[in-house]
């Protein structure tokens, strides 16, 4: 007895049916249609098909039309009509499972872009305590930004104006930093500013210097831009800058570096303008976590002693609200905003303009600036609770002086395997970051002399526990 015509689905017979509105013939589009569905193997192996008579019916098509296929088909082996065993698929097509399908190699740009994992546990540098913005004041700047929206939604060739001034009025409140709001670009992120600003200043080849240790982050994007990058070492007073030839940007984070907190001493910041002066050299100011300083008040901006350097001042509100919000800015020269606009559209960015309004809503209306003087108070809490908690531990040195911020380091009285410590850390799920990570210039450290540990993800009752945690993964690190 042999084998009926298997039904046609719905979904089979639609991938079938040609587009009438297409310019093909509706044989070849038949054809093709066939050719497709016996390739990707949604007509399988010896499946019978209808007859002709039938699929003509069902496709509403004249019966030669599909004669016609079904004859080029059988020549072409990939059917088979055998009298009363009927019309069946001849072609074999394995279709292969992920797990089996050909390795596509990444490229060594991208080996290098992803040998630092990011890391979102307990303790982990770099990250804000997202609960302590009031979450009815975040409602209500939405549904004030929402008023405002209007004629606003479509693509904008500029961030909006008023969030721009909102920024400047920031800028010159925190940051001493008196700029026309024409100045400013708005950004997603730091990231987006640093690759923004290589697009903008430098070419494939040019040198650059970064702090070491230092933000990833800058080290990434340069690296995406060719450029030769030299480490700037960093001692009490900051960056100490290299003795070589001038480069075209250097990347720094003078009123707070990121790790250790010292501001970059007075000489130091005139020897980097200077260097901006004569030779040209762009300087790229990190504005890290200045906001967050509570033992003396920030330190005025790079940019705003300026006086003929080219300063770039960079910030978010990431850290300050949340890293969601995704708006930041880069204060450029007047003479290259509209080319930083078109080379930000060039790379992939935008401007996302309820943001922008959001943030412009709670700039305006006091909200952000009550909430960093609370923020301050809860991270000053908490960085007492960890010093405290660390007090009695038999594995760090003493704490000389803690300047604020969201992360703080703590050296080690004995040095301990990067790839043990890691996986004890791993293992008690902390984001704990060895120091020697953020040393770019060793691409596989061996030895770890000091932790990176964060302030923003753990709240102050926490943080003892977290504490000895951080002792458990020390232990089995040293193998104790």
């Amino acid at each position: 007895m042999h084998k009926p015509a298997t039904p046609l689905s719905a979904e089979i017979l639609f991938n079938l049916r040609p587009d009438y509105d297409s310019p093909l013939p509706k044989v070849r589009q038949l054809y093709l249609n066939f050719y497709q569905a016996i390739e990707s193997g949604q007509l399988g192996f010896d499946m019978r098909l209808p007859s002709t008579r039938v699929l003509s019916k069902q496709l509403g098509l004249g019966r030669n039309t599909v004669i016609s296929v079904y004859e080029q088909l059988v020549s072409e082996g990939m059917l088979t009509a055998d009298g009363r065993r009927g019309t069946r698929v001849a072609r074999k097509v394995v279709i292969k499972s992920p797990s089996q399908s050909s390795t596509v190699k990444c490229s060594q740009r991208s080996r290098i872009l992803t040998s630092r994992a990011t890391r979102f546990a307990d303790l982990a540098p770099g990250e804000p305590d997202t609960h302590l913005f009031p979450q009815s004041v975040w409602r209500k700047a939405q549904t004030a930004a929402a008023h405002k929206t209007t004629g606003k939604l479509g693509y904008q060739s500029q961030a909006l104006i008023e969030t721009r001034e909102a920024i400047a009025r920031y800028l010159a409140n925190y940051r001493s930093l008196q700029v026309d709001p024409a100045q400013i670009v708005v950004t997603s992120s730091t990231r987006q500013s640093l690759n923004l600003a290589a697009a903008l200043f430098t070419d494939p080849g040019d040198n650059a210097w970064i702090e070491c240790p230092g933000y990833a982050g800058g080290v990434d994007a340069f690296r995406q831009w060719g450029l030769k990058l030299t480490p700037a070492q960093v001692d009490k007073n900051g960056l100490v800058l290299p003795a070589e030839k001038p480069p075209k940007i250097v990347y720094t984070t003078p009123c707070f570096q990121y790790p250790f907190g010292m501001p970059l001493s007075s000489e130091r910041r005139q020897a980097l303008l200077e260097l901006s002066r004569t030779h040209g050299t762009v300087l790229f100011e990190d504005d890290y976590d200045s906001e967050f300083r509570d033992d003396t008040q920030p330190r005025p901006s790079l940019a705003s002693d300026a006086m003929g350097a080219t300063v770039l001042n960079a910030g978010t509100f990431s850290k300050l609200l949340f890293p969601a919000i995704r708006v930041g800015w880069l204060v450029v020269p007047p003479s290259v905003v509209d080319d930083a606009y078109l080379c930000l559209k060039a790379i992939g960015g935008g401007n996302n303009t309820i943001a922008q309004l959001v943030v412009s809503e709670l700039l305006n209306n006091g909200s952000i600036a009550r909430h960093l003087r609370h923020a301050r108070q809860i991270y000053g809490q908490r960085r007492l609770a960890l010093i405290d908690s660390l007090s009695d531990s038999p594995y760090f040195s003493p704490i000389d002086s803690v300047s604020g911020g969201l992360s703080l380091v703590l050296e080690l009285k004995q040095g301990v395997s990067i790839d043990s410590l890691e996986h004890a850390l791993q293992h008690q799920r902390l984001g704990a970051l060895p120091l020697e990570r953020l040393n770019w210039q060793i691409a596989k450290p061996r030895k770890c002399k000091a932790i990176v540990v964060g302030l923003g993800n753990v709240d102050t009752l926490s943080i003892p526990a977290a504490v000895k945690r951080l002792g458990a993964a020390l232990k089995t690190a040293y193998g104790k």
